[in-house]
C-alpha cells in the first residue's frame, strides 16, 4: 500500500501521532526503539477484541471522547466546552486495513445510530460509550456482524494540543459562521487561521449556521447535524495531518512536540503495539495521487424512538458495513486515472434564476459521496459552466458525466477551496446519479454506497 495522507478525528490524530514518531526517529532501528519507547506511555484498555485476521490488517476501532476529565494543567474552559460529567464517544469511526487491498476503508458510524447497546437495551451509539469502551466494541460487533481487532481513542485537551503545537489551521469561510453550543464564531467570510480551541469548536459544531446576507438571517448548514459533523471532521483534520506532517519533517522539536501532545491523552488496546502504528500510518498515508483512505458514512434515515430523534441504518448499510467484515475487499483508488467523488470537493453557484436550485444541486452530489465545498450566487446565464483547477480536468468530466442538461467545461486557476465549480445555467436540468462509488468493491453497485449528505458548511484548506 502507497504512503498517504488524510484523516478522520481519532483516526486522524492517532496517524499524526505514529507518522510524526516515525519522522523523529530517522531510521528504521531508531524507529522501533521510539515508537515502543511513545507507545509506553499511553493509557492501556483490557479488552475482549476479536482475533486479527491470519493475512494481517484488521478493524481499529477510533474513538473521539469528549471526556471532561483532563490531567492537564490547563484544562478546557468549562464555560466553553460545558460542564458535563462522564465521557461521551463523540466520534466514533472504524478504519478497515487489508494488506492486500489497494486502499484502505474509513467507515463513520454516526452517533445517534439507534442500538441495541448489550447489557443496557435500544438507546443511541454514543450511549455505549458511557458504559464504557468495551461496550461500544460489543455493540459495534452484535448490531453490524462487523469484528473489531484495536482500539484507539483521544480526547479534546488531546486535540487541541496538537494543533497549538502545530500553530494554526487555515478554513475559508465564504459566509459569517457560528455554533452557539460549541462556540464557534467566525465574523466575516474568507480564510480563517484557527487555533487549537478555534479548531476543536468548528469540528465539535452539531449546530452550524451560516449568515445569509440576502435575507439577514442565519441559516442552518445540516439537514443532518450529526452526518454534517462528519464531513467537517474529515476535512479539517485532513489539512491538520499535512501540516503536521510538513511540521515534523522540517523540526524535529515540532514533531515530538506534536507527538507528546497526542500522546498524554491516548488510550489504546492492551496488545496495540508498533506494527499497529506502522499499519495505522501506512492505512491513513496519503501521496499526490492518492487522497487517503476511502472514506464512507453509514446509510441512515432520520426516525424517533422514546421521544429522541435518531438514525436507523438503511438497507443501504448492509453493502458498506460488507466491506468491514471482508479481508478480500480491492477499494476504489483515484490512482486508476478515475475520478472518484470521495477525492472531489465541489461549490454550486446558482445562475440559473431558480431559488434554492444550487443547495438541492450540491446536496445531489454530497449525497453520492462528493465533498461539497459550499454555494453561492452567480449572474444569471443560459448553459451551465463547469470551472476547475488545473489539473484537475478527470473530475471536472465526472461533474459533467452527471449534469443535465448543455454544460461547458472551463479551467480556471483561481478556484479556492474547491477541485470544481458548477455554476448553473438556465438550461440546467438536474443531476444525475454517478456510476462510480466512493469505495466500492468491484462486485457492488455504486448506487449501494452513496453516504449520507454531508454538510453545505466551508471546508477548510484552499487558503
Amino acid at each position: 500500500m502507497a504512503p498517504r495522507r488524510t484523516t478522520s478525528f481519532a483516526g486522524r490524530v492517532a496517524f499524526a501521532i505514529f507518522l510524526v514518531v516515525a519522522i523523529v526517529a530517522g531510521g528504521f532501528v531508531l524507529v522501533n526503539v521510539l515508537v515502543t519507547s511513545k507507545l509506553g506511555k499511553a493509557e492501556r484498555v483490557d479488552l475482549v477484541l476479536a482475533e486479527s485476521p491470519s493475512g494481517g490488517g484488521g478493524n481499529y476501532l477510533m474513538i473521539g471522547s469528549d471526556t471532561r476529565a483532563f490531567t492537564s494543567e490547563d484544562p478546557l474552559d468549562p464555560q466553553r466546552f460545558g460542564e458535563a460529567g462522564g465521557q461521551r464517544s463523540d466520534t466514533i469511526m472504524v478504519l478497515h486495513i487489508d494488506p492486500d487491498a489497494d486502499r484502505a476503508l474509513l467507515v463513520s458510524f454516526p452517533r445517534d445510530l439507534w442500538v441495541d447497546i448489550p447489557g443496557r437495551g435500544e438507546a443511541k451509539l454514543n450511549a455505549a460509550f458511557n458504559e464504557g469502551p468495551q461496550s461500544v466494541v460489543d455493540t459495534i460487533t452484535n448490531d453490524f456482524g462487523v469484528p473489531i481487532h484495536h482500539y484507539v481513542e483521544v480526547n479534546f485537551e488531546s486535540f487541541r494540543q496538537i494543533v497549538d503545537a502545530i500553530g494554526t489551521v487555515p478554513v475559508y469561510f465564504p459566509a459569517p459562521a457560528r455554533d452557539l453550543f460549541s462556540t464557534l464564531a467566525v465574523s466575516f467570510p474568507g480564510c480563517v487561521e484557527l487555533d487549537g480551541s478555534a479548531a476543536l469548536a468548528f469540528v465539535r459544531a452539531r449546530h452550524l449556521e451560516l449568515f445569509n446576507v440576502a435575507t439577514n438571517e442565519w441559516e442552518d448548514a445540516d439537514a443532518i447535524p450529526d452526518i454534517g459533523r462528519i464531513g467537517r471532521q474529515q476535512a479539517l483534520l485532513r489539512v491538520i495531518g499535512q501540516q503536521a506532517m510538513d511540521a515534523s519533517l522540517t523540526n524535529p522539536f515540532t514533531a515530538n512536540e506534536i507527538a507528546d501532545a497526542a500522546i498524554s491523552q491516548l488510550r489504546l488496546d492492551q496488545s496495540f503495539g508498533r506494527n499497529d502504528a506502522f499499519a495505522l500510518a501506512d492505512g491513513f498515508a496519503a501521496g499526490e495521487d492518492e487522497p487517503g483512505p476511502a472514506t464512507l458514512v453509514i446509510p441512515t434515515t432520520g426516525a424517533t424512538r422514546e421521544g429522541q430523534s435518531v438514525l436507523l441504518p438503511t438497507g443501504d448499510a448492509e453493502a458498506v458495513l460488507a466491506q468491514l467484515r471482508d479481508f478480500d475487499t480491492v477499494v476504489a483508488s483515484a490512482a486508476s486515472g478515475d475520478a472518484v467523488p470521495s477525492a472531489t470537493r465541489i461549490r454550486v453557484l446558482n445562475g440559473s434564476g431558480a431559488e434554492g436550485a444550487a443547495a438541492e444541486a450540491l446536496a445531489d452530489f454530497t449525497n453520492q459521496g462528493f465533498i461539497g465545498a459550499g454555494t453561492g450566487n452567480a449572474d444569471e446565464r443560459g448553459v451551465s459552466e463547469i470551472r476547475y483547477a488545473s489539473g484537475e480536468d478527470e473530475k471536472a468530466a465526472l461533474i459533467a458525466s452527471l449534469v443535465r442538461g448543455p454544460v461547458e467545461q472551463v479551467e480556471d486557476d483561481s478556484i479556492t477551496g474547491a477541485d470544481v465549480v458548477l455554476v448553473l445555467g438556465a438550461q440546467f436540468e438536474g443531476i444525475t446519479r454517478s456510476t462510480i462509488s466512493a469505495a466500492a468493491p468491484a462486485d457492488a453497485p455504486a448506487a449501494t454506497l452513496a453516504p449520507q449528505p454531508a454538510s453545505l458548511a466551508p471546508i477548510p484548506g484552499g487558503c
